[in-house]
């Protein structure tokens, strides 16, 4: 059930007068209940408020709670409402929170004289500048719903500290007042909902239905932020979103389909649209006696290319990822959903790695590449894995058993010869895509990829040699990473693969998926709609018949729609939500007229603004530290080559030169930042930096507001610099930014800010004494590299800041579990699911399998009637942090240094990163 806290003025009727004060043909039934009061130790006797009227498709009743003694504090936890013959719907819970006490500014203005007025002005800045909230109370509870039939109802309050009643309510008839209450209701259903989609942390899809949905079974008018759009955004950003799978430009599309809004009148008459102007890269000449990689001459040019360069690199990386679940993000931080898109490709390929295959690999398999032409590992990407055997006989063999054994021992999945541009190959595949797996050896080389297109790609540039490794771009890229790196990983993203990203076919095809997932997810939520209502409807059919379903659902263009089999809900043409069908072998010739605009808005945005996508490349290196720790020290190397600043914005060209000088930080500085700025505010080219001394720091809240801001900078053991010293300080007017001398070089600024001025350097902090501790420690030195950005963090494990940073990122792992809990309190209340159904029902709408971000496991209390994670301990919130806990990357992170250097052709970035392993 949704919540909401209605505010009312103190001096304002309460919510009893409103209710008593209804026309008398309302029925209204005062009963005598029990209710537990958070500030009472034992149980209270109140009057309740009962209004309900029988309407169809549903009546609306609302039982309102006036307390007899109002809850001082936090608000109250949110009622639930039930029946006993299942005819309650929909609930929406609302309390009446009042402020404890007149604030000064809510007071008249007072008479002039005797300082009333001066000290009406203090208080008011008192108030302003007050850090705490106003204190409120709860005077009052109500729970508004829906019902069906005419008949009495018997309904049971509760919350999350236990029942409060069973009271029975007899609806009266009145169909004027049923219109005003149902829009009431409408009102505050709505706004509720609008509130949990901001603060969820998953994909609305259950919110967003509803909303729809009731909108259109009951002909009440959808709300003005349901289908709002930013029309600032420009076509650029947009699809970077779409591309990356923002979830606006997915809900937007999910939010049309549900309230039925799809424009299915123009026909497939279109020509695909041209593609931006693109601009061939600035490579510089020289290039083509680079030394390649072999196996970089069987990719095509379209194509990323991820090399691991032996079987044992592969297993390395593998491994890691396996103990983070297959998903490196958890490294970082756990989602509200678990990403599993590198095991759906695993799956999807059939390409699994046992023990056995650990003990041959490195005797069979001389190097390894992962390529494709998108990463759209969550819908269905486009993909394969690239083999240069050293026997290729033992390589072929093994995988062909691995698929014939496969075939043999499920119905479902079939193992067939094709023809793949005049070569042999086999396909793998069952009927929804959850296997797909091409395999087709050319050479000597053997590739498996779930695209039909790339694997005729693999074989066409194998016997044109226009591979990728012919490319002038990465023929350079070879040049400033060279093999003598012998990286453990190298990534490279060519400008033709940057290009297909946006190319119209891929744009169109990948708007259509989310058109084609939006559509099974629509079904899943209409599925339970309709079981917690009460209706037989469970096909397409039916639903859309019933109203659970808009109009013409799923009635697409491009003539693909979903169908089901079973519980499963499938699209014709793309298969199974997760293993969708490869873009590349998306058939996409003709598009609507919809589709051209849109897509001819998109081509001109890039054709005017960013006619060159600059590749990009990145080495990893590890090794194993020998201080005994069993640590490992990650090395990454990543370029933009060739690069031009000015299309990066305003940071990219605000940097000075690179430049040889880097600041000497203090021993003590757990954190420490430095940037060679060129701005007209500092004069010539500076140099800036940041030091953070090991500390407890204030909290992140504490910054809210000028006055908060001030007081937190305050308390913050830090220090900033600049060397050579900018003159920007000293032309401030009236002398503020010289201040008071109060030792030599040292003076002090308003707002009891030290600013320390020698040998070239101007320092401020707020702290004297960490100025003079730090000051022997500080200079301008020359380094071998030259950088405009260096910056250093030190071993949080081993820190005072450990403990903070932990529980930051706690407070931010909270928000998410909390919301997780709050999705499955939705599927309880509002749509009924039966909590051993919660979780499956929860994948099936949301396209993978909820999970706590905390780490812990969702379970239903029926003590508290709600859900809440195993890692709240025994409370019904994520407020306090456990002692044993820790955040995902406090596990291993022991430590980074990183440095950005911009030149006038490329952008590289270099970073060391030290890694406790499990």
């Amino acid at each position: 059930m949704w919540t909401a806290t209605k505010q009312y003025d103190r001096d304002a009727p309460t919510p009893k007068d409103h209710a008593m004060r209804l026309p008398s043909i309302l029925f209204s039934v005062t009963c005598t209940a029990w209710m537990l009061v958070a500030s009472a130790p034992t149980a209270v006797a109140v009057d309740i408020l009962a209004t309900a009227i029988p309407g169809s498709p549903f009546g609306v009743a609302t039982v309102e709670i006036p307390l007899p003694v109002p809850v001082v504090g936090e608000p109250l936890p949110p009622l639930s409402v039930d029946e006993a013959s299942g005819r309650v719907f929909y609930p929406i819970a609302e309390d009446t929170r009042v402020d404890t006490a007149v604030r000064p500014s809510d007071r008249p203005l007072p008479p002039q004289g005797r300082g009333r007025l001066l000290g009406r002005l203090g208080n008011l800045i008192r108030e302003i500048a007050s850090d705490e909230e106003p204190l409120q109370q709860t005077v009052a509870r109500r729970v508004t719903f829906l019902f069906k039939g005419d008949g009495p109802l018997v309904i049971t309050l509760a919350d999350s500290r236990g029942s409060i009643g069973t009271y029975d309510i007899v609806p009266t008839p009145d169909p004027a007042t049923h219109a005003a209450m149902l829009n009431q209701w409408w009102s505050v259903y709505t706004d509720a909902a609008k509130r949990q989609i901001e603060s969820a942390d998953y994909p609305t899809y259950v919110e967003d239905y509803l909303v729809a949905m009731l909108a259109g079974r009951l002909n009440l008018p959808l709300p003005d932020w349901y289908l709002a759009e930013d029309d600032s955004e420009a076509a650029l950003t947009d699809t970077l979103k779409l591309i990356g799978g923002a979830t606006d430009v997915a809900q937007r599309i999910y939010r049309e389909a549900a309230a039925g809004i799809r424009d299915t009148t123009g026909g497939m008459d279109q020509t695909l649209p041209a593609p931006p102007a693109w601009l061939p890269p600035d490579v510089p000449p020289g290039t083509d006696d680079v030394p390649t990689e072999p196996i970089a001459d069987r990719v095509p040019p379209e194509c990323f290319y991820i090399r691991y360069g032996s079987f044992a690199n592969y297993l390395w990386f593998r491994d890691l990822s396996e103990e983070y679940g297959g998903d490196l993000s958890r490294m970082i931080t756990l989602s509200g959903i678990q990403q599993l898109g590198s095991l759906q490709l695993e799956k999807q390929l059939h390409l699994q790695t046992n023990e056995l295959s650990r003990m041959l690999g490195p005797t069979v398999i001389k190097d390894q590449a992962l390529v494709g032409r998108d990463l759209f590992l969550g819908d269905g990407a486009t993909m394969g894995v690239l083999f240069e055997p050293i026997n290729t006989f033992l390589l072929r063999t093994s995988i062909n058993q691995d698929r014939t054994s496969l075939a043999a021992s499920d119905d479902a999945v079939t193992l067939t010869d094709v023809d793949i541009a005049g070569q042999k190959a086999t396909l793998l595949r069952s009927a929804d895509n959850q296997i797909r797996s091409f395999m087709v050896e050319y050479d000597g080389y053997i590739f498996v990829t779930n695209s039909e297109t790339l694997a005729r790609r693999f074989v066409e540039v194998g016997k044109s040699g226009d591979s990728l490794a012919q490319t002038p771009s990465f023929r350079f890229a070879r040049q400033l990473m060279p093999l003598t790196r012998n990286d453990t990983i190298f990534a490279y993203f060519s400008p033709a693969m940057l290009q297909g990203l946006v190319a119209p076919d891929n744009m169109i095809e990948l708007r259509r998926r989310m058109h084609a997932e939006s559509d099974i997810a629509l079904v899943h939520v209409a599925r339970l709609a309709a079981a917690a209502e009460g209706s037989p409807a469970r096909s397409i059919a039916q639903l859309t018949d019933a109203g659970y379903l808009p109009a013409g659902f799923s009635k697409r263009a491009d003539g693909s729609s979903v169908f089901e089999i079973g519980d499963d809900i499938m699209d014709t043409k793309r298969g199974a939500r997760g293993y969708f069908l490869p873009i590349a072998d998306a058939s996409v010739d003709k598009v609507t007229g919809e589709e051209a605009r849109w897509y001819e808005r998109i081509a001109d945005d890039y054709s005017t603004r960013f006619r060159q996508l600059d590749p990009i490349m990145a080495g990893i290196q590890r090794t194993q530290l020998e201080d005994g720790s069993g640590n490992e020290r990650l090395t990454a190397h990543v370029e933009i080559a060739p690069w031009s600043p000015e299309k990066y914005g305003t940071i990219a060209q605000q940097l000075g030169p690179p430049t040889n000088v880097a600041m000497d930080f203090a021993p003590d500085d757990i954190v420490a930042v430095q940037a060679h700025v060129a701005s007209e505010l500092l004069g010539p080219p500076t140099h800036l930096f940041v030091g953070i001394k090991d500390s407890i720091p204030p909290q992140p809240d504490d910054f809210d507001g000028l006055i908060a801001t001030y007081r937190a900078l305050k308390s913050l053991p830090a220090y900033l610099g600049a060397w050579p010293q900018p003159g920007a300080l000293d032309r401030l007017p009236l002398g503020l930014g010289r201040g008071v001398p109060v030792s030599p070089g040292m003076s002090r600024l308003i707002g009891g800010v030290y600013r320390y001025t020698g040998g070239g350097f101007s320092v401020l902090s707020f702290y004297p004494d960490l100025l003079q501790a730090s000051l022997p420690h500080m200079g301008a030195i020359e380094v071998d590299d030259r950088a405009q950005v260096r910056a250093h963090i030190g071993d949080l494990s081993e820190s005072l800041l450990k403990h903070w940073v932990n529980d930051q990122l706690y407070q931010r792992a909270a928000v998410g579990s909390q919301s997780g809990a709050n999705f499955l309190n939705l599927l309880s209340r509002q749509l009924r699911v039966a909590p051993e159904q919660a979780s499956p029902s929860a994948e099936l709408i949301l396209g993978g399998p909820l999970q706590c971000p905390l780490g812990g496991r969702y379970e239903h209390s029926p003590t508290h009637h709600q859900w809440v994670s195993t890692r709240w301990g025994n409370r019904t919130a994520a407020d306090t942090m456990p002692d044993d806990y820790v955040a995902p990357i406090m596990q291993w992170f022991r430590g980074a240094d990183a440095k950005l250097t911009q030149y006038d052709d490329r952008v590289v970035v270099d970073a060391v990163v030290d890694v406790a392993r499990q």
